[in-house]
């Protein structure tokens, strides 16, 4: 009999990187993948605990490894977080739809991300950075509930320094904060781009999106080049659990980036209107 194909395939934690007080980035060595879309996800596995769906935030031109920030909520991240360089997981992938690449050359990009919603936004900004010269604008809005809940503070200025221009805000300062305070649609009316053309990407929280894609629309973006990745809806990932399955639809098969006249269409559970 030959080999499960879903099977899990073994890696292990080469590196670990605290980003938030809740949140740490896992460094998995080999990258089991033949390559990967920005925006699609992965299944982990800890042996003998569970698994569960994380977005690859890694590079996809990375061929030797794949990144995963991984915040502390539940059984298995909890393993995650007590795991060390050496140990070994599983790893399935990738799945999934991710954000539209294709589309995005020539064209000015906004993307907007909240809290650990800047993941698989992240991945896609290392996408763009490696064919800087293939894009227009890239502008980046983000946002967390306080300065040390933002990831990627390591990286954030380097992007700026690659010509992508950074807009910050948090929900409430602390001492030394210097940036935009208020939610993320309060600096959404900052880039100055082509709104007819320009294609926007945005992750967070479920309430974020909702009111992110009615302040765009405001702006003048065109809905047809508006998308989200309902990546938070998602347990099992490969659409058995019924847990993002609503009207016909799953978000882990469907998705979990949908376009803006679709999200229109996903029955409510789904849906962020």
């Amino acid at each position: 009999m030959g080999l499960n194909p879903d099977a899990p395939k073994p890696a292990k934690i080469v590196g670990v990187k605290d980003e938030t007080p809740d949140t740490k980035t896992f460094t998995l060595s080999p990258n089991c993948f033949k390559g990967f879309t920005p925006g699609q996800f992965a299944m982990l596995t800890v042996y003998g605990v569970g698994e569960a769906p994380f977005s690859i935030c890694s590079s996809p031109f990375d061929k030797d490894c794949l990144q995963f920030s991984i915040r502390r909520m539940g059984r298995v991240t909890r393993m995650f977080h007590e795991a060390s360089v050496g140990d070994e997981v599983g790893v399935r992938g990738p799945y999934g739809r991710g954000w539209p690449v294709d589309r995005m050359r020539s064209r000015d990009i906004l993307i907007v991300g909240g809290g650990i919603g800047l993941a698989p936004l992240r991945s896609l900004i290392l996408h763009l950075l490696r064919e800087r010269e293939n894009y227009g604008e890239i502008a980046v809005c983000y946002g967390a509930r306080t300065p040390s809940l933002l990831m990627y503070r390591g990286e954030l200025e380097e992007w700026a320094g690659r010509g992508v221009k950074l807009y910050l805000t948090v929900d409430v300062g602390e001492e030394g904060w210097k940036g935009n305070v208020g939610v993320v649609t309060t600096i959404l009316g900052n880039p100055v781009l082509d709104k007819a053309g320009a294609i926007v990407c945005t992750c967070g929280p479920p309430v974020m999106i909702r009111f992110v894609l009615r302040r765009l629309v405001e702006l003048g973006y065109s809905k047809e080049n508006i998308y989200a990745s309902l990546e938070s809806r998602m347990r099992c990932g490969i659409g058995k659990c019924g847990h993002c399955h609503f009207g016909g639809k799953h978000v882990c098969l469907d998705g979990p980036v949908f376009q803006y006249n679709e999200m229109t269409g996903l029955p409510k559970g789904i849906s962020p209107f």
